[in-house]
């Protein structure tokens, strides 16, 4: 009772879904001249293709799920809660799920879990990385104008849509891009591109830098809300057990 519990409550926690696995760049993409170059202005204040190349591991906590990510394996580990640890690649959609450190042997109840372990990452990594990924392949990025973020800050606006491309290509974001330090300050999110009106809207704050890029963590004015970004880190190396430990980990070890 207590694991199908669990499945509801994980079905129903991605917030919003879009995201592609492979890093940012630019072949397949389709942008206006305008919005290309304050794409490549964001990037290069992030810390520039190369910082991001040189990322391998990136670990973050996103509504209540903790993530360690192997860029160059696509290896992921999985947390929710004290007790749920998953162990999956992204690339051949396989794993191993534990509950309260034992292995799930019970494939009509594994394979549900694994099943949502891709839209899960995609989502929750889109959550921290989107600034990252306004070029990425399928995207449709263009030039809206000059506007306001909520806090009424002056920034450039872009609008994102995507072409057969992430978990769901419906979506459709404004983001607003500060002029000065041409880092990304809000998002509004659209459910459907033909919506008028978004989903939410909601800021990217507090920039600091992990090794060789910046991440931002504020995703909502009232500290306590659980889509702010928590434990980021990007590690130079990993202890060998983040790919393997059944039990959830010491994430200060995790730096």
């Amino acid at each position: 009772m207590r694991l199908i519990l669990f499945l509801l409550l994980f079905s129903g926690s991605l917030l919003s879904l879009k995201c592609q696995q492979n890093a940012p760049a630019t072949e397949n993409s389709t942008a206006d001249p305008k919005a290309a170059a304050i794409a490549q202005n964001v990037m290069e204040a992030l810390g520039g293709q190369e910082g991001w190349d040189n990322t391998r591991y990136l670990a973050w906590t996103f509504n209540n799920q903790y993530h360690v990510w192997d860029k160059k394996t696509n290896d992921l580990r999985y947390e929710r809660g004290d007790s749920l640890v998953v162990i999956y690649n992204l690339d051949n959609k396989e794993g191993q799920v534990f509950l309260r450190g034992t292995q799930v042997t019970d494939t009509a109840t594994a394979n549900p879990i694994l099943r949502r372990m891709y839209p899960a990452w995609a989502n929750n990594s889109y959550w921290l990385l989107m600034p990252y990924k306004l070029q990425d392949p399928g995207v449709t990025l263009a030039y809206v104008g000059e506007g306001k973020t909520q806090a009424g800050a002056p920034a450039e606006i872009l609008q994102m849509t995507f072409s057969k491309v992430g978990v769901t290509p419906e979506n459709k974001y404004l983001v607003a891009v500060d002029k000065q330090s041409n880092l990304i300050t809000e998002w509004s999110y659209f459910s459907k591109y033909t919506d008028d009106t978004a989903t939410f809207t909601r800021p990217w704050t507090n920039y600091q830098r992990y090794g060789d890029i910046l991440l931002s963590s504020g995703r909502s004015t009232d500290p306590a809300d659980r889509v702010n970004i928590r434990d980021i880190a990007v590690p130079a190396s990993l202890p060998a057990e983040v790919f393997k430990s059944p039990t959830p980990l010491d994430r200060s070890r995790i730096k």
